[in-house]
Parts: structure tokens; C-alpha cells; sequence
């Protein structure tokens, strides 16, 4: 009876440390997918902004390294970086986890593997014929300005360092200052971060002004339609960040849409669009950058339905007729551009840009955006004093305290500006990599204004 006893007791021991195996066995099976998932977010970062540096930006694989990704996150170091030069591809992993692959393809920049694969995309590269007729600046130095320009590459004299790439100041479509940092040159092709929205607005303005789109439609995507609340979501309502679709912004969070959009979709526009409304389309400006995506899926689909090529309208109508030579508008999985984030270009060509918006969209007396588009562009969204069109304004001059009011003016991640002033006939242009403890508003902007001072 005791034997009976203890084989029962034994038995039920037994099945009770089998269960807890298997518990512990599931339980690790599930922290290892969760961990696995946040690190193809820091993965797939790390592994696309490397490739485009050194493939795009044509930069040493070391100082890209050494010098672009600090101030992040400790793991980021930890990230283990492989680079295929014949291939062209950078792959990465964390400790095993979060393995990501980014591709570069000539036209197309680099482009983050995602879900199933990346599409092939068939993007104009540009031809060294172009390349010799293409714009050109005079120079007249302002010195003056130019000092006013160099004192944001001082790092000694800086409370906080704000890595300063490049530098261009363009007044009267002349260069009057210019300057850059070792390792970079007005050839080296730099990241635009958010301010490629502005540049996605203006292709929206050049098909409005060929009468291909209009503000008010709406409707806008397949699944969009009918009795879905979305299909009431107007053009301009996507322009002034008015959506009403929920949209997380946020990039610490390695759950948040934008992070998942950029890293780990691949049709970042669907992704976007895919999301549900939380307010009325239309009451209240919030920014995201899966709305620009939505925008740039927008676009492709009209073109489409045209018959124009998608992949070559970026460049034949706009970047070509600049003088934008050196700029790259880069893909996501799906082949569609990413609007929101990802243009390479040279300081310079940035200018160029900048340039054309301040002569109200006309270059070499060729009105190419529509009569009245720039002027469209300040107007704020609804509760946003500050964002307009895909551009940022400053009317209160609480912004960009300072600086004019007159100033239109758009912001990328890490400190990229460009800045057009109408009153000064003037494009600043600035690009870095300004992180913690350095900010923008007590770092930046008091160099950037001693620029304006100086004009």
C-alpha cells in the first residue's frame, strides 16, 4: 500500500515538473520571439542606415560606425554588422536575434528586407551628360556669413556637441557661405529624415497642376471606400496631417506603427492606410509619417491608373528640371518611394530645392508647381499653428523665435533643415546628426540665427 502510495506521489511529481517544463519551455519560447521582435527594429536600422551610407553616401564603412549611431541605445554597439561590397547588401544581427538584411540598388538607394521579400523596381539613374548640363551655383562669398556658418562645426566652443555634416547658404541664388565637416564634401549625398514630406507635397502639387489629382478628393485607396469611414478622408486632410487615423509617432517604443512601418513592413503605405479612424477626418492636425506614405501610395496608384511611369516621376519631373543630380529617392519592399523619410541628396541639391519653393515653385521660367501651391503650403492644419502642408511655418514666431515670419521651412530627424526667407531672398540648408544632450531649440537654432543676423 505505501509502495502504491509513493509511486503515485512520485507519478504526480513527475507530471508536475514535465508541466512546468513545458510552461517554462513556452514561456521562453515566447520572451525569445518578443526580444527577437524589437531587435529587427534595431537591426533593421542599423543595417539600412549602413548601407546607404556606404553605398549611397559612398562613405568608409569604419566612420560610419565610429560616428553614426551614438546616443541611440547601448545595444546599438552590440549590433553585429556584416557588409558584402560585391552584393552590395548589409546584414546584422543582435546576439543572434533580430537578423535583417538591407539591399542597395543603383537608383533605388538601399531598401530594409521585410516580410516577403523586396520587388524589383526599374529607377532612371542619372547620365553623366545630364550631369554636365545640369544646374550650376555661382559663388560670391559673404565672409561674415560664412563665419556665422563655420561657428556650427566649432565643437570646442559648443556647451553640447551638434554635429554639424553640411552647411550651404544660398542668397540671390548665389552661395554666400558654405562649409563641411571632415569626411564630407558638397558632392557626399546626406540623409533627408522628414524632410522628404516636403518634397512628396510638391509631387503632389505637380500632379494637381496637371489636373491628375485634386485637394478635395477623396476615396483615395482601394479599401477606402463605400461605407468604410475612411473613404471621407480628403487629399488635403492627408496634406495638413488630418487624417483622423490612429498613428503612433513614436520612435523609443519598438511596438509603435512608425518604427514597424519603417522597419518591418513591406508596403509601408498599406501598413499606414490600414489603420482605423479616431476622429472625425479633417478636426485636428496630428503629425505622422505614415500619412506622407499613405500620400506617396496615393500617388503611385494615380499614376498608374495614367499610365505614367511612378519610378520615373520624381526625376523627370522634378529633381531632372532642378539640377538635382546627386539625389536618391529610396524604396521601401514593395517598391514604393518612402515619403515620409528617406531621400539622399547633397547639401546642395537640398538648396536647389529649397530654391525652387522660394521662387514660388517656377525654375528657369518654368512654372512647374501650380500657381498658388507654396502660398497653400503655409496654411496651418486645424489646431497646428506650427505644421501647415507637409511644411512647418512660423506666423507667431514661437517656432523658430528669431527668425522671420515669413519663413517657410521644414525639419528632419537628427537636425536637417531647410529654410527659405522670402524677406532675405535666402535657403539655409543644414544637415548633422544632433542628439542628446545636444537639442535643437538651445543648440542649433541660436547658430542658425547668428546665419540670419549676418545675411
Amino acid at each position: 500500500m505505501v509502495r502504491s502510495i509513493n509511486r503515485i506521489a512520485l507519478l504526480a511529481l513527475a507530471i508536475v515538473l514535465a508541466l512546468a517544463l513545458v510552461w517554462a519551455l513556452v514561456g521562453a519560447a515566447v520572451f525569445v520571439r518578443k526580444q527577437n521582435a524589437r531587435a529587427i527594429i534595431g537591426v533593421g536600422y542599423k543595417v539600412k542606415i549602413t548601407c546607404s551610407e556606404v553605398f549611397v553616401a559612398k562613405r568608409n564603412l569604419d566612420d560610419v560606425l565610429a560616428t553614426q549611431f551614438f546616443n541611440i541605445d547601448p545595444l546599438m554597439d552590440k549590433i553585429k554588422i556584416s557588409v558584402d561590397t560585391q552584393a552590395k547588401t548589409v546584414t546584422g544581427h543582435l546576439y543572434g536575434l533580430g537578423k535583417s538584411m538591407a539591399v542597395y540598388r543603383e537608383g533605388a538607394g538601399c531598401t530594409v528586407f521585410a516580410q516577403h521579400g523586396v520587388e524589383a523596381v526599374n529607377i532612371p539613374v542619372v547620365s553623366s551628360a545630364q550631369k554636365a548640363v545640369a544646374h550650376t551655383y555661382e559663388t560670391a562669398i559673404k565672409p561674415e556669413v560664412q563665419t556665422a556658418v563655420q561657428a556650427l562645426f566649432d565643437e570646442s566652443a559648443l556647451p553640447n556637441p551638434i554635429v554639424t555634416r553640411g552647411v550651404v547658404v544660398i542668397q540671390d541664388g548665389k552661395i554666400v557661405a558654405e562649409h563641411y565637416r571632415d569626411g564630407f564634401t558638397k558632392d557626399t549625398p546626406q540623409q533627408s529624415w522628414s524632410m522628404a514630406k516636403a518634397v512628396t507635397q510638391s509631387l503632389i502639387g505637380i500632379m494637381s497642376g496637371h489636373g491628375w489629382i485634386a485637394l478635395d478628393d477623396t476615396a483615395l485607396l482601394p479599401h477606402w471606400q463605400g461605407d468604410d469611414p475612411r473613404a471621407k478622408i480628403s487629399l488635403d486632410d492627408l496634406l495638413h496631417m488630418a487624417s483622423g487615423l490612429e498613428f503612433l509617432e513614436e520612435y523609443a517604443n519598438t511596438d509603435a506603427a512608425v518604427v514597424q512601418m519603417l522597419f518591418n513592413r513591406k508596403d509601408m503605405g498599406a501598413y499606414a492606410s490600414s489603420f482605423p479612424l479616431i476622429r472625425t477626418p479633417g478636426t485636428q492636425s496630428k503629425y505622422s509619417s505614415g500619412t506622407t506614405n499613405i500620400v506617396s501610395k496615393i500617388i503611385r496608384i494615380r499614376l498608374d491608373a495614367l499610365g505614367e511611369d511612378y519610378h520615373a516621376f520624381p526625376r523627370r519631373a522634378l529633381f531632372d528640371k532642378l539640377g538635382m543630380m546627386n539625389t536618391i529617392f529610396e524604396v521601401d519592399p514593395n517598391g514604393g518611394f518612402i515619403g515620409s523619410s528617406y531621400i539622399y541628396a547633397t547639401p546642395r541639391d537640398f538648396a536647389r530645392f529649397g530654391q525652387f519653393i522660394l521662387q514660388d515653385g517656377v525654375w528657369e521660367e518654368e512654372r512647374i508647381l501650380p500657381e498658388g501651391w507654396v502660398n497653400y503650403s503655409r496654411q496651418p492644419g486645424p489646431g497646428d499653428d506650427q505644421y501647415a502642408s507637409h511644411w512647418m511655418v512660423n506666423t507667431d514666431q514661437k517656432s523658430m523665435p528669431g527668425l522671420p515670419a515669413d519663413i517657410l521651412y521644414i525639419i528632419g530627424n537628427d537636425g536637417q533643415y531647410i529654410i527659405t526667407i522670402p524677406s532675405k531672398n535666402t535657403v539655409i540648408v543644414r544637415l548633422g546628426v544632433t542628439r542628446s544632450p545636444a537639442t535643437l531649440g538651445t543648440d542649433v537654432l541660436p547658430l542658425l540665427r547668428n546665419i540670419y543676423n549676418k545675411l
